[in-house]
């Protein structure tokens, strides 16, 4: 997770007096110096603020905070380390009732010309307020997939149970469009060996009644499988150009979670593995992914400003973009994953992307797609792969008509 800077609000500043969240009082609290604010606080009285314009400044976004009544302690706005915003922040009420009034009254309102959104903060201490899920090679070996939760568990008490392994650092439950739990999850420890031993220990254990399971988390950038096992809805995917050719798919997801949840990334790349400037970003409601192509057009990412529109392929695939073509593939061991189904068809040409069908438990279902970018690949890997064993399975393998 790349380190945070909140710009700070000078000492010798003090708030008005403003009111309290208490039901009906009219109690006002004493003048505050906001560079005492150094701490962070107990977590149920922060709140997360997303899709700020980059002129928000701690100031605007804390005026903004009060207006549900109830007293703000600390707003900070979140900086990339050449002080530029990264359109996010946190706000600390004085009261946990103050943050749960703000997630249900300002989630969508305006701030300077942008609709922005609240929600719990999801970190927990440690003075720096870094935001959702660390980027690059390294982060990828610390997190972990959790399969077969219970609908009532919340990120709260998966955080809560999978720190027997080590210390967690973000702990994120997935989600449906109408805000049900998809019964998965992503833990993201501090080391590689915490992670490890989550998998080692972890699997097999029981939350809230249910015996959960545990495995490395295999999406990763060049289109590899998703987490959500092909759930995807074409009018949630935008396409998104102007990439900086060194963006990573987990820069791409942290950047458009400003719009809404993020469930794919990819960024799609050339036969060499080289990215193509391009990519789909598929989210988890189709208003999330409109939300996007209205308010981060132009925005910055990596110094280039991106094109947002619509994803005009419409396929099953989540987006595989230019003139891919999909393959079905059958008859999978369950012990197959996406990498391992990935790297068995890339002797036919280049794989765009892999993906193993899930469960809403998580369990693999024994079929996925491959996507190849040239139609010449794809009809060399139904012509030798067909009927090839991968995993002590004969693999049937087809064109996913659904998809092309």
């Amino acid at each position: 997770m790349d380190e945070t800077e909140a710009i700070s609000p000078p000492d010798s500043v003090a708030d008005e007096e403003e009111s309290s969240c208490s039901s009906g009082s009219e109690e006002t609290c004493s003048s505050e110096e906001e560079g005492s604010q150094s701490e962070v606080g107990d977590r149920n009285r922060r709140v997360y603020v997303g899709n700020l314009s980059w002129d928000v400044t701690w100031r605007e976004l804390k005026d903004h905070m009060k207006t549900t009544g109830c007293e703000v302690t600390r707003a900070d706005v979140m900086t990339n380390p050449d002080g530029r915003s990264k359109g996010c922040g946190i706000c600390e009420f004085a009261t946990a009732d103050g943050a749960s009034r703000a997630v249900e009254t300002l989630n969508d309102t305006e701030i300077m010309g942008r609709q922005i959104f609240v929600r719990e903060d999801r970190e927990e201490g440690g003075g720096g307020f870094s935001k959702g899920f660390a980027s690059g090679d390294d982060a990828q070996s610390r997190r972990c997939y959790v399969g077969n939760l219970s609908w009532e568990v919340a990120w709260q008490d998966l955080k809560d149970h999978m720190r027997e392994a080590g210390d967690v650092v973000f702990a994120e439950v997935m989600m449906e469009g109408d805000g049900r739990s998809k019964g998965c999850g992503i833990v993201e420890y501090s080391t590689p060996e915490e992670a490890q031993e989550a998998i080692a220990v972890l699997t097999d254990t029981e939350l809230k009644g249910r015996m959960i399971f545990v495995r490395e988390d295999r999406e990763s950038g060049g289109g590899g499988g998703g987490r959500d096992g092909g759930s995807n809805k074409a009018s949630a995917s935008v396409y998104v150009g102007n990439l900086a050719f060194e963006t990573s798919w987990q820069d791409l997801k942290d950047h458009m979670r400003a719009a809404g949840n993020v469930d794919q990334a990819n960024i799609l790349s050339n036969e060499d593995g080289r990215s193509k400037g391009c990519a789909i970003v598929q989210y988890q409601r189709p208003q999330d992914a409109q939300r996007a192509i209205r308010e981060l057009q132009n925005s910055e990412l990596d110094g280039r400003p991106l094109f947002v529109r619509e994803d005009r392929e419409q396929g099953n695939s989540g987006g595989g973009g230019g003139s891919g073509v999909q393959l079905f593939v059958g008859n999978l061991s369950f012990e197959t994953g996406w990498k391992e189904l990935k790297d068995h068809f890339r002797q036919c040409g280049n794989v765009e992307r892999a993906e193993v069908m899930e469960g809403p438990d998580g369990r693999k279902k024994g079929f996925g797609t491959v996507r190849f970018s040239k139609k010449k690949d794809a009809n060399n890997a139904i012509r030798t792969l067909n009927g090839m064993e991968l995993m002590g399975r004969e693999l049937e393998v087809r064109l996913d008509h659904k998809a092309n």
